[in-house]
């Protein structure tokens, strides 16, 4: 009998047939996609070694859920949805340090410090793992940028296994955002 058990060396597709024959292909891929696949390889929560065991993988999920009587239209717009955070992330990955760069060179320590604050609880809220951590790696500039200013910031969050920025950047168990100033301008 089959065992219903997941098994991560299941996601390994041999590159060969019974005949150790093979098929090698170019294929162009939009650049998020590629981000996505390194990410696959690097985050050791599959046995994928490189980005081709996970792009031979992915094609075979792929023509599965293709041939399937009825593929789901909401799995179609997930995928699709994945390019489409990419390509917004790319445009919006550097507004944040912008705007406490700002509120900074204005003298506005609380405004900056707001920004950040508000930005670090929107981006713990997202669910998906690859994009938290790719979004809460945006707050490290803007919180340099504060430090240098003379706010302590303290950052931890829930679970630094399963989100690896989270977990080298600070290590903590619990999740919020500290920050304190020893600015006593204000």
């Amino acid at each position: 009998m089959p065992s219903t058990c997941f098994d991560p060396s299941d996601l390994i597709i041999p590159m060969f047939d019974a005949h150790a024959k093979t098929h090698e292909m170019t294929v162009q891929f939009h650049p998020g996609q590629v981000r996505i696949l390194d990410y696959l390889v690097d985050c050791d929560r599959f046995p994928f070694h490189q980005v081709a065991d996970v792009v031979r993988c992915c094609v075979c999920l792929g023509i599965e859920a293709l041939l399937s009587p009825f593929p789901t239209p909401y799995a179609l717009i997930e995928a699709r949805m994945n390019i489409l955070n990419d390509e917004r992330f790319e445009r919006q990955k550097d507004v944040l340090g912008e705007s406490v760069q700002k509120y900074l060179a204005a003298g506005d320590v609380e405004s900056a410090r707001r920004v950040v604050t508000l930005s670090f609880q929107e981006y713990s809220r997202i669910q998906q793992p690859y994009w938290k951590s790719l979004w809460l790696s945006t707050l490290d500039t803007p919180i340099d940028m504060l430090r240098r200013r003379g706010v302590n910031i303290n950052v931890k969050v829930s679970d630094p296994v399963r989100f690896p920025y989270q977990r080298i950047a600070v290590g903590g168990e619990t999740c919020h955002l500290a920050l304190r100033s020893s600015d006593r301008s204000r």
